[in-house]
């Protein structure tokens, strides 16, 4: 496949793994396994690293929205990456591990250095990728060994998948099949173990809320109460003109009132333009009378005007008696239809924030009263402040807004760096209404010990997963002995038998086997023996046959000389036309001492009975005189030779017989004529090589080992009225095989075939022939 195919396999399967990410599966709250990986090692795995990356970088830019920051990506590219690059050394299980085994470098250097993270997170996030990329390449291991996958994917399976061991296959199904339930019945306990923490932190919090609720009310309740009754009292001492009575008189009342009121701070009586007429207390912290001072700028002093009831203001910022934030409740002064003034007091909103503190004690639960226009009343977690606070435009404000009273929910906190665990930055709370006023009380409690909780649960369960893994291994291995060892044992017989051995059995190594591999031994043992009593049969066949054909050429060979002497005698004595009728039976007689001459050394070598004559000589003067007197004979034919010296320790007689079998192949196979090329050469490793081609009919390639055989010619038309008993090639490739040699046939390009014969030049020590015949 070129790479330009492979890069597409990858950025397609990169976009699979993006719609896949967008189902990420959820193991515990806040930790979720991508699906994108297992499709990024498959690319790496089939199509090599350029393609794992380019998936890994397709399908980890999802991660850019889901975790909001580029380092997830970059590791999915590098995993890809790194994964496909061994992929041919080793099973996608093990070089994933490599990679995470080198991957804290890589936590280290971007978390840490570039994104200051602190390590306890960045120890967290870098083990749950992990986990994500190792169940992957464990899966999809498994996948890649299921039987009709792999004959679907078999040419792009690299060697470590393509040749996986028994044990390995075992292993890993058996791993997988540990891990899968463990995360799965974990994963389900520890969801459940959240949701009755989350439900008992909701709870705390909307106790807590109530609790305040309720002060808060109450210390409303009685402000207003003593307002509104100094202000009928000092309605009903209205003069005739309808004034006020006498500061004197009016700074007595106040002080009754911020005396009896432990939830007012301070109070004063205002004029119907706004003017404080008496304060209680009468200066401020610097010493500053407070009577005389303008409040007409205030909403609640046109309010106080318009009304007949009690009412309470939203938080403000306070000036003169009250530096600060200020909630306030005012009644008004009416006799009839006349309004004379009102009647403030400042509630003591220090005293309702070290009430809310003591709520929260030394939890990390936070408290904010928060009044109708997003104002913070009082904050339980902060000092006081000279400024109003607001949580306008906040998630805290968003989320309240969408609640009822009572209600409970969570909201995520926006954060200025790098996120790695998103249960430590939500907020869970409660929230409860103050009804009469729209204020609303919200107590809230960060995620960072529920995120503690959830990691020691992640880690329990990494622990199950490694001992489930640890035990699937070790049961892998006991069981795949007990499955692997009885095969072991019948292919090691097999083995055995193959090369000779006929009393190779696999019984005992099975015999402790389960059922199937003991029977599988049985009938191999079975085999064996059929087999053996077969070739024993054969063998003896064989050997009467080499006998007879031994005795029957001897036999032929003696008439055969006679006959020859004969033609020879009556040749010298006739002329013309008879003469030349001689000669063709000469060259009959010829013809068949040969074919006789064949016979008997083929009977020989299956008797093992034919042995060697070395003498040192240059075999290219062999080919020479061999060649050129077959070739002289066959005016359709011509030599081409091309003779380097080739010297060595050789049988002449049996190389001459060589040569002539294979350049009288050439041109009998080469009917319509044609040139026949000789070459001999000496190569570097040493080894004289001799060739011998044609032009002829050539041969297919499934004949090319067949024609070695005794009595074989092959089964093609073209070779109809070609004479031959089929034994030269097999005769010629024994003489070779006894000199240390090896003689191979092949088909010509362009047609034809070319017969090559490679022979050790130096002397080889003698050793038994037997099992190569």
């Amino acid at each position: 496949m070129s790479a330009l195919k492979r890069a597409g396999w990858g950025l397609l399967l990169g976009l699979v793994g993006w719609l896949l990410n967008l189902a990420a599966i959820e193991v515990l709250p806040g930790v979720h396994l991508l699906l994108g990986p297992l499709v990024v090692l498959t690319s790496a795995v089939l199509f090599g690293p350029v393609a794992g990356g380019l998936a890994g970088a397709v399908s980890g830019s999802r991660t850019l929205w889901m975790w909001g920051h580029p380092w997830g990506c970059l590791n999915m590219l590098l995993e890809g990456l790194f994964v496909g690059a061994l992929r041919r050394r080793l099973t996608p299980l093990v070089a994933d591990g490599l990679y995470w085994m080198m991957s804290p470098l890589y936590f280290f250097l971007t978390y840490y250095l570039v994104e200051e993270v602190p390590a306890s997170l960045v120890v967290v996030a870098g083990v749950k990728q992990a986990v994500n990329g190792l169940l992957a390449a464990l899966l999809l291991q498994v996948v890649l060994l299921i039987p009709h996958v792999r004959r679907r994917l078999r040419p792009l399976l690299p060697l470590p998948l393509a040749d996986v061991s028994l044990g390995r296959a075992f292993g890993s199904a058996l791993t997988l099949g540990a891990v899968i339930p463990v995360l799965v019945l974990g994963g389900a306990e520890g969801r459940t173990r959240y949701s009755a923490e989350v439900r008992q932190v909701n709870e705390d919090n909307l106790h807590a809320a109530r609790v305040v609720a309720n002060e808060i009310e109450s210390s409303l309740e009685h402000s207003r109460h003593g307002v509104s009754r100094l202000a009928h009292t000092l309605a009903a001492g209205l003069t005739a003109r309808g004034t006020l009575p006498g500061q004197h008189f009016l700074e007595g009342e106040l002080d009754a009132l911020v005396s009896y009121s432990p939830e007012v701070v301070n109070a004063y009586v205002g004029s119907p333009e706004g003017v404080a007429l008496a304060f209680s207390p009468r200066t401020d912290a610097a010493g500053r009378a407070l009577a005389g001072t303008d409040f007409s700028d205030r909403p609640y002093v046109r309010e106080a005007r318009q009304a007949r009831e009690p009412l309470v203001s939203d938080v403000f910022l306070g000036r003169g008696g009250v530096q600060g934030p200020l909630v306030v409740t005012v009644a008004p002064i009416h006799r009839g239809e006349q309004y004379a003034g009102y009647v403030l007091a400042a509630l003591d909103l220090p005293r309702l924030r070290r009430h809310a503190r003591a709520q929260v004690g030394a939890s990390q639960r936070r408290i904010r009263v928060i009044d109708s226009r997003g104002g913070v009343v009082f904050d339980s977690a902060g000092e006081e402040s000279r400024q109003v606070q607001t949580v306008r435009d906040t998630p805290l404000e968003r989320a309240v807004t969408r609640m009822k009273s009572g209600d409970t929910g969570d909201y995520e906190v926006e954060q200025d760096a790098v996120t790695l665990v998103r249960m430590g930055s939500l907020r869970h709370f409660g929230m409860v209404e103050v009804a009469p006023l729209g204020w609303r009380v919200v107590v809230e409690q960060p995620g960072t010990r529920l995120q503690r909780d959830v990691e020691q649960a992640y880690f329990g369960l990494l622990g199950t997963v490694g001992l489930a893994t640890v035990a699937a291994v070790l049961l892998a291995l006991t069981f795949s002995r007990t499955i692997v060892s009885p095969v072991q044992g019948v292919s090691h017989a097999a083995a055995r038998l193959a090369s000779g051995e006929r009393s190779a059995r696999a019984s005992e190594a099975a015999e402790d086997a389960p059922r199937e591999l003991n029977q599988l031994a049985r009938t191999f043992d079975r085999m064996a023996w059929q087999l053996s009593r077969q070739l024993e049969a054969i063998e003896r066949t064989s050997r009467e046959k080499d006998a007879f054909l031994s005795i029957a050429s001897h036999e032929l060979k003696t008439p055969l000389t006679a006959l020859k002497a004969q033609v020879q005698i009556l040749r010298r004595k006739v002329e013309g036309e008879h003469g030349e009728r001689l000669d063709k039976v000469s060259r009959q007689v010829d013809r068949v001492t040969r074919l006789v001459n064949q016979l008997l050394d083929a009977s020989q070598l299956g008797l093992e009975q034919l042995p060697l004559q070395r003498t040192r000589l240059d075999l290219s003067e062999v080919v020479r005189r061999v060649a050129e007197a077959l070739v002289s004979a066959s005016p359709l034919h011509t030599l081409e030779f091309d003779a380097h010296p080739v010297v060595g320790e050789l049988d002449e007689l049996r190389m001459e017989q060589v040569i002539h079998n294979l350049v009288s192949n050439a041109i009998k196979y080469n009917p319509t004529g044609g040139a026949i090329e000789v070459w001999t050469r000496v190569l570097p490793s040493g080894e004289g090589e001799v060739v011998v081609a044609d032009r002829g009919i050539g041969l297919r390639v499934e004949d090319e080992e067949q024609l070695f055989g005794r009595f074989e010619r092959g089964d093609r038309r073209e070779l109809t009225g070609i004479s031959g008993i089929g034994v030269g090639l097999y005769v010629s490739r024994e003489i070779v095989r006894r000199h240390g040699g090896r003689i191979t046939l092949r088909p010509r390009e362009g047609g034809g075939a070319v017969a090559t014969v490679r022979l050790p030049l130096a002397v080889e020590p003698e050793h038994d022939h037997r099992a190569e015949c």
